[in-house]
């Protein structure tokens, strides 16, 4: 029931964890106030060989609904990814590229992550996990694609550094839409957006350059969510 993504389709420390539930997607809008953005990177492989998922949306135990039902993992007492070192380089093991947008403003706006697919086939999204830093407090999330995509969920968890950071680590879900929507093709973008105060603290360079992408390759999950802790929220 898999078939390869070469074809046409291809928490925290003692001090808190922060969840959102709000996770909400739609096509891209038009972009608005923008205060500042970065200049995009790269990191990953044009020819990844990711497999993806075969079967019906919307059936429970279906390879393609994996990732529908989301498994909360227990937050430990020290995250470990507090003693990791700092990721100071993009990095991602599918083809992709990445640039940081600030809409609105520094003391309250929207930090946007934008990815484009860099690579020669289409990018499955679906349990695909993100890491990155960003200024702590995030209160809402978005994800957006220039494909809609419908019944998105989450796995989250904010890992407070202390210094006005956070580490943040999502698995994207997604159920009731066909394969089509649950992929980026060649070229185009998806967005992973936080909103909240203080945009000031970190620079959207930093941000930019902590970002890591594990892409699930072989329609086995991500082991990143049960090694950091994670809750599930919904749409």
């Amino acid at each position: 029931m898999k078939k390869s993504a070469k074809t046409a389709l291809s928490a925290t420390g003692a001090a808190g964890l922060a969840l959102s539930a709000a996770f909400v997607v739609s096509s891209l809008p038009a972009s608005a106030n923008i205060v500042a953005v970065t200049s995009p990177v790269s990191a990953g492989p044009a020819d990844h060989g990711q497999l993806y998922p075969d079967g019906p949306s919307s059936v429970d135990g279906s390879p393609l609904e994996r990732c529908r039902r989301g498994t909360d993992y227990a937050l430990p007492s020290r995250n470990p990814v507090l003693d990791e070192p700092l990721t100071t380089s993009f990095t991602s093991n599918v083809g992709l590229s990445v640039k940081v947008q600030l809409e609105g403003g520094t003391s309250y706006g929207n930090r946007k992550l934008i990815f484009a697919n860099t690579g020669n086939a289409s990018v499955h999204t679906d349990c695909l996990v993100l890491k990155f830093r960003a200024p702590s407090g995030s209160v809402d999330h978005h994800y957006r694609a220039s494909v809609q995509y419908g019944h998105p969920q989450q796995d989250y968890v904010e890992v407070p550094r202390g210094n006005g950071e956070s580490h943040y680590i999502i698995r994207f879900g997604f159920h009731d839409v066909p394969l089509a929507d649950r992929t980026i093709p060649v070229g185009q973008t998806w967005t992973y957006e936080l909103a909240g105060a203080n945009q000031s603290s970190m620079s959207l360079e930093a941000t930019r350059d902590s970002v890591e992408v594990l892409a699930d390759m072989n329609v086995g999950g991500n082991h990143w969510i049960s090694q950091y802790g994670t809750k599930r929220l919904g749409n």
